[in-house]
């Protein structure tokens, strides 16, 4: 029987990555909360402060059927949030929160002892350098000077580099890279839209503190994360020019590039900003290596990960989404109903003409 699981930040859901011990963040960092035994829930009434979360099932027990509630207390009010509803694995940008409680969701099961949950304080967006000026900050429309400037040669979006964003920087872990990048996969993270694009610097240092701290990763796993306003920021190291393995589609990560868009697409179709940045950036991906984007392309599977076995041939198109080779509903449904619309914006000829949101914002 073949499990559906959530776009969820657990090893068997997103990689075959390496674990490694990364160093302690300079500025985010993630720390967690363990249920000791059963019990109805886990309260935190004051933690640490923290801005994301994600809850993980205990280790060789499956997920509590229907998922989880989560609410979390304000850092400055102290008001508890409404209740949200999560998959095991999901990360949630809550916002600047000191307390956390989680329940099962169905009503009268307890958790299960040795339930955890990760917390992520994304810490404060890094300092421009001296001289820099204040449009070199992140932030909401400051952002645009801390671009990575595309190559004359190939029309790429704007990249907000790791530097600008302030990913932790670990020189010691290994870049691995494929050959050229065949497809690209499409994903949704953050699982929430109702967060504002001055936060997406914090929001991608959350997702990477996570991936880290509560997966193990060397690195954030996605080679690009995409905002609702169409700003694209830099994930893996490695060079965004070049064809990173990342850590995004179990199986398949070789010789392709994932991409997530921040937020939850299940019923809510992601902004025209987005899917234009999307489809921008897997257009001049596959071209670089002469390939259409509209097109199709056979993957062989890595190794087993629930869906296909290791060896095992997959046609898909050459810009899919999560699910179409990993049993989960990630990019939501509404986001995946998006795709052949972006497939088709990206094959545009003339695409390269138009401005992308990012460009818009200079």
């Amino acid at each position: 029987m073949t499990v559906t699981v959530a776009c969820a930040l657990t090893a068997t859901a997103a990689t075959g990555d390496q674990p490694v011990t990364a160093p302690p963040p300079a500025a985010a960092r993630a720390f967690s909360l363990t249920a000791d035994g059963a019990a109805p829930a886990l309260t935190a009434a004051r933690t640490a402060d923290f801005s994301m979360l994600a809850v993980a099932a205990p280790a060789g027990r499956p997920p509590a059927p229907g998922g989880y509630r989560v609410r979390t207390r304000a850092r400055s009010s102290g008001a508890w949030s409404a209740w949200t509803a999560l998959e095991a694995g999901e990360p949630w940008w809550a916002g600047p929160s000191a307390g956390v409680e989680v329940r099962a969701a169905r009503a009268g099961a307890d958790l299960a002892p040795g339930l955890r949950l990760d917390l992520a304080d994304p810490g404060p967006d890094p300092v421009a350098p001296p001289g820099a000026g204040p449009e070199a900050a992140t932030g909401a429309g400051a952002v645009t000077a801390a671009y990575e400037t595309p190559g004359a040669a190939a029309r790429r979006p704007r990249v907000v580099t790791r530097a600008a964003w302030g990913a932790t920087e670990d020189g010691r872990a290994p870049v691995e890279y494929g050959r050229e990048v065949k497809a690209v996969f499409v994903h949704h993270t953050a699982q929430t839209n109702a967060y504002d694009c001055v936060d997406s610097p914090a929001i991608v240092r959350g997702l990477q503190a996570l991936h880290q701290r509560a997966n193990g990763w060397k690195d954030l796993g996605y080679n690009y994360v995409v905002d609702k306003c169409g700003t694209v920021f830099e994930g893996r190291a490695g060079g965004s020019g070049r064809p990173v393995i990342g850590a995004h589609t179990l199986g398949f990560n070789t010789d392709t590039l994932g991409v997530a868009v921040i937020g939850r697409y299940t019923d809510e179709e992601a902004p025209p900003a987005a899917t234009r940045a999307v489809a921008r950036l897997a257009a001049w991906a596959l071209r670089r290596y002469g390939y259409d984007p509209a097109g199709t392309v056979t993957l062989t599977s890595s190794l087993d990960n629930g869906r296909f076995r290791r060896g095992e041939r997959v046609t898909v198109e050459r810009i899919s989404g999560h699910r179409d080779v990993f049993a989960t509903e990630c990019p939501g449904t509404a986001l995946y109903a998006q795709l052949p619309t972006l497939r088709t914006l990206a094959a545009d000829p003339l695409g390269e003409l138009l401005p992308a949101a990012a460009d818009e914002l200079a």
